[in-house]
């Protein structure tokens, strides 16, 4: 066998370890999230922290934060780590991702040394914290959110340390669970272990060793030479998240991304300060981003290991929301590194605009029903805990439509929502309808995929509803001209009232239910591609059919009507696309001496007859479309005393904001309304 075919068997039978640990999880595991969801991940790394492989269905999320994990725990236990020693760790500041995701480290030794660890890590359902399931829009510090594990050895030399694992499960709801779920990541480590022994007697111990070093340097390699194909240049990009959960505020990331020949620099400096909501993030998750981005784009198709990170510097300081530091809650990380992930969609698309995507639903959409659970229900007694994640419609491309419902290239493979047959039969629950949310989808000549909308009755009292999601008021954007999807949407209907179950929305700690009440779940649509008027109008007609996009909207936005037997109108169609093409908004842009930005929001000023032309209020959300595709640059109104003149519809932009557009003062570009502003 030749050297080449002779690293590919190692690279393969790592990745052979890891889907074997995968396997196991899922079969042994307590937790529906778990052998239902796949909401956990597995993985190989070196001794010194470095990431080796990883399974095809896991998820970069909990992934790609595991060297940052492991390279920590073996910076504090440094010459201390020893054969049969196990060690837990989900703290975010020292690389967890949120509380509930509980990372195993096992550490594998070949004659008497450390040369891997084996990775595990689960979402468990409950770490204790204020309201069941953990994860609430509503907490003000991380102690609320659970019990928090830093790096820790929890078995020593093959001895558990029994009365450390009581006080944790102890101190989470149904501990059974917990305590099962915990056994299921010990028996997949063991078993890893086994299997890495066998690899080192049949390549031989330094001869491994040396292949996982070259293996790593080759996809170093590779990413190296991808990087170095796009045009060096800085390109910026501005996204923001809805809120903390406590004021209607928004969170900003600002992204200067630095391409240096085969070094891409991420720059999130001057994004808004860490909150006391949790909508914040540990150190690790800005890598985890950028990285899961840099690889979907320039390098998809090779296996992932910590080669295709070398050539990624991260710029993120602490005391941001993005770097946040102890106390701040952590539990929106998805949040978080979904709207850096969107970041990095708009700069580096600017690079390669070929491959610009529309926004994505904006995070995991945690959904918490729990309650007691009575024999009337089925089942045992006790504590019912149901979460759902529901996903939403995938952004559309250039080559064509988002998809429905589905998870997306940065989530890895866990289900799209909790299985209904599931729901049922461990809670007392009823689900009345699941389906595809109809004008949901970003409009575009390519649209985005739908979101979906799922109804919950619960059937006992005493249950609550905590959410923690976000794009429930700052919608998914679109590009190269297509449009937001719609924006995410939690409610209850009580006696056929719909009720708000929070004044914030997509952050919800607690609220109280009644038997009969219906938790309704909207999802957000992926944004659209391009200008809806170029779409195919037997396209639209079909969306229509099929009950993706009604009637009206069809004619609003994609200015196509059909007629009485369901074919398109041609000669209606071609006036409604002249005019909905005619009533849209275009304004010039001038030069500011600086950006008119606060910790939150970007500024756009207008004179009050700009108002009135443009249809906007005072903190209306709006945004000005990127000319070049990227993302749409966004920003809240802010009316002068200036009446201004009655024709000119001129906009001051600064430096920053024409950067993102990649605009000079003169150019024009269209001007749309998405909201009106939070009261």
């Amino acid at each position: 066998m030749n050297e080449i075919g002779r690293l590919e068997l190692i690279r393969e039978s790592l990745i052979a370890v890891v889907n074997e640990m995968r396997a196991n999880v899922i079969r042994s595991s307590y937790s529906s999230i778990i052998y239902e969801g796949h909401d956990f991940s597995c993985a190989l790394t070196t001794a010194d922290g470095r990431l080796l492989a990883q399974g095809d269905a896991d998820n970069p999320i909990h992934i790609f934060a595991v060297p940052y994990s492991t390279i920590e725990l073996v910076k504090r236990f440094a010459g201390d780590i020893h054969d049969g020693d196990i060690f837990l760790q989900n703290d975010p500041y020292t690389g967890g991702t949120h509380l509930n995701d509980v990372l195993m480290l096992y550490p594998v030794f070949h004659e008497g040394r450390l040369a891997l660890f084996a990775a595990t890590r689960c979402h468990w359902g409950d770490v204790g914290g204020m309201t069941p399931g953990s994860l609430s829009g509503r907490v003000t510090d991380i102690y609320q959110e659970g019990m928090r594990i830093e790096p820790t050895r929890i078995c020593e030399r093959g001895r558990m340390n029994e009365p450390f694992l009581q006080l944790l499960f102890n101190n989470m709801r149904i501990p059974e669970e917990r305590r099962g779920d915990f056994n299921t990541m010990l028996g997949a480590s063991r078993k890893a272990a086994q299997h890495i022994a066998r690899l080192f007697k049949r390549f031989g111990g330094n001869a491994f060793l040396d292949a996982i070093e070259e293996l790593i340097s080759r996809s170093e390699a590779v990413m190296r030479e991808r990087i170095s194909q796009l045009p060096d240049g800085t390109y910026r990009a501005e996204t923001y998240l809805d809120s903390n959960g406590h004021s209607p505020d928004p969170l900003a990331v600002r992204l200067k991304l630095t391409v240096a020949g085969d070094r891409l620099i991420a720059d999130f400096t001057g994004s808004s300060p860490q909150t006391s909501g949790p909508t914040n993030v540990g150190p690790a998750m800005a890598l985890n981003a950028v990285a899961s981005l840099a690889k979907s784009y320039l390098d998809p198709q090779t296996p992932v290991n910590h080669g295709s990170f070398n050539p990624i510097e991260v710029i993120n300081p602490p005391g941001s929301f993005l770097n946040a530091t102890l106390p701040a809650p952590c539990g929106g990380m998805v949040e978080c590194r979904a709207v850096m992930i969107a970041a990095m969609v708009s700069a580096l698309g600017q690079a390669v605009p070929e491959k610009l995507i529309g926004d994505l639903k904006g995070g995991a959409n945690h959904v918490y029903i729990s309650g007691p659970r009575t024999s009337r229900a089925g089942g045992s007694p006790g504590l019912f805990l149901l979460y759902e994640y529901p996903a939403g419609g995938t952004g559309a491309t250039k080559e064509g439509d988002g998809n429905h419902v589905v998870r997306a290239f940065p989530e890895g493979d866990f289900n799209v929502v909790q299985a209904a047959e599931i729901a049922e039969m461990q809670c007392p629950v009823r689900i009345e309808h699941y389906g595809l949310r109809e004008d949901s989808a970003g409009d575009g000549e390519h649209r985005g995929g739908c979101g979906m909308r799922r109804d919950v009755r619960v059937l006992e009292d005493g249950a609550s509803l905590s959410v923690l999601a976000d794009h429930a008021v700052i919608p998914p954007f679109g590009v190269a001209g297509g449009r937001s999807g719609a924006a995410n949407r939690f409610v209850v209907i009580r006696d056929g009232e719909v009720i708000q179950p929070s004044s914030v929305p997509g952050k919800v700690g607690g609220f109280k239910l009644r038997a009969g009440d219906i938790v309704r779940m909207e999802s957000s649509g992926g944004g659209g591609y391009g200008d809806p008027v170029r779409r195919n109008p037997d396209d639209v007609a079909r969306d229509i059919a099929l009950g993706y996009l009604g009637q009206e909207r069809a004619r609003e936005v994609y200015g196509v009507v059909l007629t009485p037997s369901g074919t398109v109108d041609a000669a209606v169609t071609d006036g409604e696309r002249k005019r909905v093409a005619a009533l849209r908004h275009q304004v010039a842009l001038a030069r500011a001496a600086k950006d008119d930005l606060d910790a939150a929001r970007r500024w756009i000023g207008l004179s009050k007859a700009q108002a009135v032309r443009l249809g906007v209020e005072p903190g209306d959300l709006i945004e000005l479309v990127n000319p070049h595709g990227a993302a749409a640059l966004r920003g809240w109104v802010r009316i002068s005393d200036d009446p201004g003149p009655n024709d000119a519809l001129a906009l001051d932009l600064g430096p920053m904001g024409h950067a993102v557009l990649g605009t000079q003062p003169g150019h024009t570009v269209e001007f749309r309304k998405l909201g009106p502003a939070l009261q």
